[in-house]
């Protein structure tokens, strides 16, 4: 049986004449080889995957207490979280002590990225070089309409130095507060709702009031009022209101407490705690701030700040209370601080972009009605909240509808309501003035003349 040829050893056959011939009569046609099968063509390669991107943590120190950070971090998740992919906030609460804390983790580098605080700790902090820059983002993120929408004590109030150390939290504004129960019982006129009263016209109220406390046995255990003139933030808007100054102009040099008009002023607030004890000292109050006063019933009148729904908590079931204008000065000058409560970021931040995506959150609509209205009851920032706000927390605690809550809405729009007044060297300054209103206002060791003195030490620590 003859082999069957392959199909090259048949070409090569072929070439010998003699033999090829023979060999093609007799042997079988070969069949060729089938082509060897084309390999299929690699697959083309897939793109990588992008790696996954890791969450990027911003750590936000909370002093809203355990109660409201709970619902802090609900709303965070919510309507932060959700359109900010990648993006995942812790919520710290604030320890005891945080603000020395705070300071030497700044320091070291190890400290939180967002935390709220106010004026004097940011002035300080923006000394030290410790905070932030927001001035940047606002230039890149916020149209002019949305800057405008904040009240302009606050936006200004929260550049120091030309650093934006953050973005406003809430708005706490000082007003008078009265237990209306107490004015019933000494038989005294509630003060006038518009605020059409002066410093001659307190005086007077307070009189009558002291007159009705002796009358009903209560001297020694009740005063007709409270202002706390040894504290740094709440002293100087009763000098604006005689038409002085503290310092001469915004980080100024010059302390004015020695003018004719912060003398008088401060005669004034004098008369009324030491000479005619018509205001409270602390020591008769055992040192209480003024809802723990006006709760024990030792304080008919004070003034201090607002928050309508932690003081109607606060006062719910010991009387009935309400709120007024401070009162003018006798030109007609009327003046309130209206704090910089805000939220800032440290500057040692390993995370600024996400962390002001959270600030300039935490600052608008959608978390000031939810959470600092809805939850904390606090008075918001933005102007467009402020008639929706009083509606907010009557619905909240009806009890409200029965407070002058319309006084708040009034001091923005009058515009009286302003920031803290500031030296250029303001630790130097204050480590003068606030031993001096302790020694004046606390203890009564000195008059209002001490400040002649003092306001000399201020320009020479300013020199």
């Amino acid at each position: 049986m003859l082999e069957k040829l392959s199909r090259r050893h048949f070409l090569v056959g072929t070439t010998v004449v003699g033999m090829g011939a023979a060999l093609a009569a007799c042997a079988p046609k070969a069949t060729p080889a089938p082509a060897p099968a084309e390999k299929p063509a690699a697959p083309a390669e897939k793109p990588a995957e992008p790696a996954a991107k890791e969450p990027v943590t911003v750590r936000f120190m909370s002093r809203a207490g355990a109660e409201n950070i709970k619902l802090y971090e609900k709303a965070i998740k919510e309507d932060f979280e959700t359109a900010n992919e990648g993006v995942v906030v812790s919520i710290e609460p604030a320890p005891d002590g945080w603000t020395e804390k705070l300071l030497a983790q700044m320091v070291a580098g190890t400290a939180v990225d967002l935390f709220q605080a106010w004026g004097n700790i940011f002035f300080n902090w923006t000394e030290r070089g410790l905070l932030l820059d927001c001035n940047p983002y606002v230039d890149s993120t916020m149209s002019d309409d949305e800057v405008a929408d904040y009240n302009d004590f606050q936006w200004t109030g929260l550049e120091m130095r030309g650093v934006r150390v953050g973005m406003p939290k809430y708005i706490n504004l000082m007003t008078v507060t009265i237990n209306k129960d107490m004015y019933d019982k000494y038989g005294v006129e509630y003060p006038p709702e518009d605020g059409s009263w002066n410093t001659d016209d307190y005086v007077v109220k307070m009189q009558e009031l002291a007159e009705g406390i002796k009358s009903a046995g209560d001297e020694g255990k009740v005063w007709p009022g409270w202002k706390p003139m040894w504290a740094w933030d709440r002293f100087w808007n009763i000098l604006h209101i005689f038409g002085g100054k503290m310092v001469n102009e915004k980080y100024g040099k010059t302390c004015e407490m020695d003018s004719p008009e912060s003398q008088a002023a401060l005669q004034w607030a004098y008369d009324l705690e030491w000479d005619s004890n018509l205001n409270a000292q602390p020591s008769q109050v055992e040192n209480k701030w003024f809802r723990n006063a006006m709760n024990a019933m030792m304080v008919a009148t004070a003034e201090s700040g607002t928050y309508p729904i932690s003081t109607d908590k606060d006062f719910e079931g010991s009387f009935k209370w309400d709120m007024r204008h401070v009162p003018q000065g006798m030109d007609g000058q009327r003046s309130v601080l209206g704090t910089t409560d805000a939220w800032s970021i440290t500057k040692q931040t390993k995370a600024p972009d996400e962390s002001w995506e959270l600030l300039h959150f935490l600052s608008g609509p959608v978390f000031q009605n939810k959470v600092v209205v809805g939850v904390e009851g606090l008075i918001p920032v933005l102007k467009s909240s402020i008639s929706t706000f009083i509606e907010t927390v009557r619905e909240i605690r009806p009890s409200l509808n029965d407070v002058r809550l319309e006084t708040i809405s009034e001091i923005l729009d009058w515009g009286y309501a302003v920031d803290g007044p500031w030296f250029d060297k303001q630790t130097d300054a204050s480590e003068i003035i606030k031993p001096a209103l302790e020694k004046v206002f606390t203890v009564g060791d000195a008059g209002p003349e001490y400040f002649i003195e003092i306001a000399k030490k201020v320009n020479e620590s300013q020199a």
